[in-house]
């Protein structure tokens, strides 16, 4: 019988493209929307289609080693695209679709790319007067004067597979294979260089047996997350991938497609979390006592205090279950997030829906995880054990070290940043605070470059609060402020969405602006930032906040594209908005 399982010995990504495509070839491998419902294609077929783009790059002239860069989102020509790239020995290079053009110019030219395929035309008629060539996606435009993906793999007949085939099999591991750009909340982003190596080891370092798990990939894959953990990692499992391009479409595909898995970063599950809790906000009153019950009792629960029951029973039939269901699908089994710190009590509401929720703690420069979390409320808040193959430590002034077979090889072409992300004896300098328990279990603390220093000295990490002062359902950002201050305040952003809901709820009457005035909201949300403070210590109180008239975003630059907060951007911005909380 032939084994599911790949060698962890083999040298690339395509080689392990090549073992899956023979082994497994019937597996379910992508599912794609089309007109009547969802079609899907095995891994024999992704293998073909690749190798199809991977003659057509060679008709273009890519060499091993040239960049190729792909600017779209999440959809089956950008995997299929990926796995041809590595094929012929280049680099792929993604670029985040939410990126404006002179900040996608910017990446371009860093990574000197020789190739782009874009999504749409009108991306790519700021880049028109550049040196590249471009490729959409979709039809172009007939007067943007760019080449469609179908006009592009017209002429590759000529090219025989066996030179696609000795691209790949001259790779070994040392070989680069993706440019990842850092999402530049304290600077210039950064193009993280991940080799083969990188790849494999970070894939099969997850304990994930052979199997035909489904899930959704909808997270830019441009961001190592999506890329490795998503991408690479379904290749290595043999699971299948459901394409889900606008993040609006993942409620509507979690109940069609029905997936067993599903990733996501921590901001999207405190959404869901907060969508639920204004949804119990605004059902009669009997109904809303039948939830408490109920999200009471699993609570219990899964804290130990009850040992299951009548009570647990009817809890799961008549509200657990329906709820899980509605949130994720009928088929749903484990959540896993990463990219930010979770908020425990997130942990604990999930698993009372039956569903343990993973947490993972990594970097671009780490190809991803660098500690994995089985999940469960035992260790709610930590980020896990380090993976097989990495070493952990914690340098003296709290930063988390990492050394192993996931680091990276350094930024291109930028050897000052790259000594500058190492210690002298070789060690990766996360950037995060954090400790490590007698299990090995690690705790961030807080970021080393956020870390706020007041007026008296104290060192406070804003990130724990700003994740408590979000557990409100209208609050959707938050911001702690007070470095060099003389105590704590804060910017709150409410989602205009849940506002209004609120507010025609409570008859409130008039606009957004008449809405952020009015007495009860103001009354509301300083009962929620009480009992935030009724958690933290004396120095970490905040003593005052302010509504901001808007969501932060990523268009006015206060956002990474990872939704990260742009720090000094945002408190440049409203400066006197922070300045009047001092008078």
């Amino acid at each position: 019988m032939t084994t599911q399982q790949p060698p962890t010995d083999l040298p690339s990504i395509p080689a392990l493209l090549a073992w899956r495509a023979s082994h497994t070839p019937d597996w379910p491998a992508a599912q794609v929307q089309e007109t009547g419902g969802w079609r899907s294609l095995d891994w024999g077929e992704v293998a073909r289609r690749s190798e199809a783009y991977a003659r057509a790059l060679l008709v273009a002239g890519v060499e091993p080693g040239d960049r190729v860069a792909i600017w779209s989102r999440t959809r089956l020509e950008w995997s299929l695209l990926d796995f041809a790239v590595l094929s012929v020995g280049a680099v792929s290079v993604g670029l985040y679709p939410s990126l404006a053009p002179a900040q996608a110019l910017q990446q371009l030219q860093r990574a000197d790319c020789k190739l782009l395929f874009v999504e749409h035309s009108i991306q790519a008629l700021p880049l028109a007067h550049q040196d590249l060539r471009i490729i959409c996606l979709d039809e172009p435009a007939p007067d943007s004067g760019h080449q469609g993906l179908g006009a592009f793999l017209t002429p590759f007949a000529d090219i025989p597979p066996e030179r696609v085939r000795q691209r790949w099999q001259a790779l070994n591991r040392d070989a680069l294979a993706n440019l990842v750009f850092t999402s530049g909340t304290t600077g210039e982003p950064k193009a993280a260089m991940l080799s083969h190596g990188n790849l494999l080891a970070s894939i099969s370092a997850y304990p994930l047996p052979p199997q035909r798990y489904t899930g959704l990939a909808f997270l830019p894959m441009a961001h190592v997350g999506e890329r490795v953990i998503g991408h690479y990692q379904r290749l290595w499992c043999g699971a299948q991938a459901a394409f889900v391009p606008d993040i609006n479409d993942v409620p509507r595909a979690l109940a069609e497609v029905r997936p067993d898995f599903f990733g996501s970063v921590p901001r999207l599950y405190e959404k869901l979390h907060g969508a639920a809790m204004a949804q119990r906000d605004a059902m009669p009153a009997g109904k809303r006592r039948l939830l408490d019950w109920a999200l009471r009792t699993g609570l219990q629960q899964a804290r130990g205090e009850r040992q299951g029951g009548l009570a647990l029973l009817l809890a799961r039939r008549l509200v657990l279950d329906k709820l899980r269901q509605r949130l994720f699908g009928a088929r749903i089994q484990v959540l896993v997030s990463g990219g930010a710190p979770l908020d425990p009590q997130l942990v604990e509401f999930f698993s009372v829906l039956g569903l343990p929720l993973c947490e993972g703690w990594g970097m671009s420069e780490s190809t991803a995880f660098l500690t994995s979390n089985e999940g469960g409320r035992d260790k709610a808040g930590s980020v896990g054990r380090a993976v097989p193959g990495v070493e952990l430590r914690i340098a003296d002034d709290g930063e988390v070290l990492a050394r192993g077979p996931l680091v990276f090889q350094g930024y291109f072409r930028n050897p000052e940043k790259t000594a500058e992300t190492f210690t002298q004896d070789g060690w990766l300098r996360s950037g995060d605070l954090g400790r490590l328990d007698d299990q090995g279990y690690l705790w961030l603390t807080g970021r080393k470059k956020e870390i706020i220093i007041t007026a008296g000295g104290k060192n406070i990490a804003p990130a724990p609060i700003e994740a408590r002062l979000k557990q409100h359902p209208l609050v959707d950002q938050a911001l702690v402020h007070g470095d060099r201050r003389k105590y704590l305040s804060a910017l709150l952003a409410l989602d205009p969405q849940l506002l209004e809901a609120w507010a025609r709820r409570n008859d409130l009457p008039g606009g957004p602006a008449d809405w952020l005035q009015a007495p009860i909201l103001l009354a509301d949300l300083q009962a929620h930032v009480d009992a935030v403070n009724a958690e933290l210590s004396q120095v970490e109180r905040l003593k005052a906040w302010a509504l901001l008239p808007r969501p932060l975003s990523q268009e006015q630059d206060e956002l990474t594209p990872t939704q990260k907060l742009k720090r000094p951007v945002v408190e440049r911005r409203f400066a006197e908005l922070l300045d009047g909380m001092y008078g």
